[in-house]
């Protein structure tokens, strides 16, 4: 039922309608009047009015008005703001107005007003709606404009000019709003259909297809576009940001490729889209995710989940997206008090009514582990604290890699039996298939200590591999950016190198849902799209930071320790089945003995600090396909954006 309120504005457009009632019942009998006289429509609407022809309208209108009054006010029409007026409202006024007439003519018709409806046809209350439809629309979608253009005009003609790249329904919802924003004003559009060219488009007008932006531009002098195309291909994206490049114009887009992401002020008041520059992420192709959103409300919702390594990249991503479905306590458990310290405040400031729980503590350190569990007594455990940087755990640091990676899972695990936790999820990598690094490795020795653990108590362990995720903080993204800020170099250790890549959105997204399946010991593998040439990756940024390959030089430098060319979801002697969700699959992972635990657990806690070469050849004893890269090493050569660049190579 529709509630209402009295108020100053709502008072006005009232009154405004009643009088819009009278007048458009007034024009109607006298139109009609003058219709059937002699001379014509046309002719006699030109004569003096006869007042007599009015007699009849008295009795009519004290009927009209107080009908259409209500009706209105049953439809909702005092309830919006003139100066927001659109098509909703339009159709509103339509609604009101027909069911408003009708019910005026069943009143008379019922009524003892003399002959029938006191000597008023059909044809009278269609004329008659179709004048007030006229008036009550026309009334509001002009103070509208007036509004915008008192607030909005002037501003219009002084904002940076701008071309909107796509002309379908994305570029008018941009338009629109972009017309109440004193930032931007919109100069033309572009669309690769002939059909659209030279249309309007809400006072913009398609000047050409997108290839012919340089040529527009200059005329123009526009030095930024729009991306207003949500269903484009990514190849499309690709070209467009090229085209952009050579024609020395920024690239924008605003917050989501998917639809028009609109803001509310603190004022209340609806703000324009904000426009970001296109980043790295929009040009490759990943697909919009659906999460079984029922089955991680019932994994999550009202639980206690605890997240180890809570201000990682993953982990803060991990917590963030567990808070949406409402824990009743989140403990977040983080050996650097700088990152605790600020997931802690981004989850404050984001969900202002989640229960929090920030320790901070070592994951080796099994007292603090086990009191953490115990205070909390968590039902759900993600496990994402790792060291994850290749070449730093390769040379001088294995042991603490070993340390942390293995000997932390270890603990954290053993903890979550004792203290009954019901699922454990641990975070792996594609480094663990087929390891070629110390710290790959170790991963796999984790997945292994998991397997094993399953046998031996009532928690579901599952493990989760995925590759590389944009913008980490191991991501080798913000390093490149970096390097063209500083104006180049960009460093690219091989021409073939090739990386899957995800967003830490998605990745924290795939890895809530593998928690929602299994029955204990599986490993899930992420879908992880077309792997991707980080030579061509360095490329798209240098074009995105408005360089070109002639600015920003990328120059091979050779492969890293323990890094390999091409990463790996699957073990040879590993095979997947699928899952109900379709970027989910179930890896049959090699299996392990649970007398396995006792003897890693010596190992892992032997008095002594072993060497790198130990530990290298250690880990080759635990996980037997972990064999050591021979590295090819190149000159620093500079490329010309050719990934075919010659490349001089020397024996490791």
């Amino acid at each position: 039922m529709t509630s209402f309120s009295i108020n100053e504005r709502a008072v006005l457009a009232f009154a405004h309608d009643a009088v819009m009632v009278v007048v458009s019942w007034t024009a109607t009998v006298l139109l009609f009047s003058n219709a059937s006289s002699s001379a014509g429509p046309i002719v006699s609407s030109l004569a003096p009015f006869d007042i007599a022809v009015l007699g009849n309208l008295w009795p009519l209108l004290a009927v009209a008005v107080p009908v259409q009054a209500v009706v209105s006010t049953v439809f909702g029409m005092y309830q919006g703001l003139w100066r927001y007026s659109s098509l909703p409202d339009v159709q509103r006024i339509v609604a009101s107005v027909i069911a408003g007439s009708t019910a005026v003519a069943l009143t008379l018709w019922v009524g003892s007003w003399g002959n029938g409806a006191n000597g008023f046809s059909a044809a009278h209350f269609v004329v008659q709606a179709l004048l007030l439809v006229v008036l009550m629309a026309g009334s509001r979608i002009g103070y509208r404009s007036w509004a915008e253009w008192r607030i909005y005009g002037k501003a219009g003609e002084q904002g940076t000019p701008v071309v909107v790249l796509g002309a379908g329904d994305g570029a008018v919802g941009l338009i629109k709003e972009l017309s109440r924003s004193t930032e931007w004003r919109v100069v033309g559009l572009m669309d690769d259909d002939p059909n659209k060219r030279h249309r309007l488009l809400h006072g913009a007008r398609v000047l050409g297809a997108i290839d012919e932006l340089p040529r527009v531009a200059r005329t123009l002098k526009v030095k930024h576009a729009i991306i207003a195309m949500p269903s484009v291909t990514y190849p499309v994206r690709r070209r467009i940001v090229e085209i952009c490049n050579k024609a020395r114009i920024s690239v924008l887009t605003v917050p989501k490729f998917n639809g028009i992401t609109m803001s509310v002020g603190a004022n209340g008041k609806v703000q324009p889209p904000k426009i970001r520059r296109v980043a790295v992420e929009d040009l490759m192709k990943r697909e919009t995710i659906v999460l079984d959103d029922a089955g991680l409300h019932d994994l999550i919702t009202g639980k206690v989940i605890m997240v180890t390594g809570g201000g990682g990249s993953i982990g803060s991503e991990l917590c963030r997206q567990i808070a949406s479905f409402q824990p009743s306590l989140l403990v977040l458990f983080e050996q650097s008090e700088f990152a605790l310290y600020k997931i802690e405040q981004s989850l404050r400031d984001e969900f202002e009514n989640l229960p929090i729980a920030s320790v901070i503590g070592d994951i080796k350190n099994a007292k603090r582990v086990a009191h953490a569990m115990h205070q909390y007594a968590p039902s759900l455990v993600f496990h994402a604290a790792a060291y994850k940087h290749v070449p730093l755990m390769e040379e001088t640091n294995a042991w603490e890699a070993v340390q942390n990676n293995v000997l932390g899972t270890l603990i954290v695990a053993q903890a979550a039996i004792e203290f009954g936790v019901k699922k454990f999820v641990f975070i792996s990598t594609d480094k663990a298939v087929n390891p070629t690094n110390v710290m790959g490795a170790t991963k796999r020795l984790s997945e292994m200590v998991c397997q094993a653990l399953q046998q031996t108590g009532e928690t579901r362990f599952e493990m989760v591999r995925f590759g590389n995720v944009l913008g980490s903080a191991g991501s080798v993204i913000p390093r490149f950016q970096e390097q063209i800020d500083n104006g180049g170099p960009v460093t690219v250790t091989h021409p073939d190198m090739v990386r899957y890549f995800m967003s830490i959105p998605e990745a924290a997204q795939l890895v809530l849902q593998a928690g929602t399946m299994g029955l204990g010991g599986e490993v899930f593998l992420l879908d992880m799209g077309e792997p991707i040439k980080i030579v061509d990756l360095a490329h798209d940024m240098i074009r995105l930071s408005e360089q070109t390959d002639n600015d920003i030089k990328v120059i091979y430098t050779g492969l890293r320790p323990g890094e390999k060319l091409f990463e790996e979801l699957l073990a040879d002697d590993e095979h997947t089945r699928p899952t109900p969700h379709p970027k989910l699959r179930i890896a049959k992972a090699r299996e392990v003995d649970a007398g396995f635990i006792e003897s890693v657990t010596a190992w892992l806690q032997q008095d002594r600090m072993p060497e790198d070469s130990d530990v290298r050849r250690d880990l080759k004893r635990w996980v037997p396909e972990y064999v050591a890269q021979v590295r090819p090493r190149l000159k620093s050569v500079p490329t010309s954006g050719n990934t075919a660049a010659t490349t001089e190579k020397k024996s490791a």
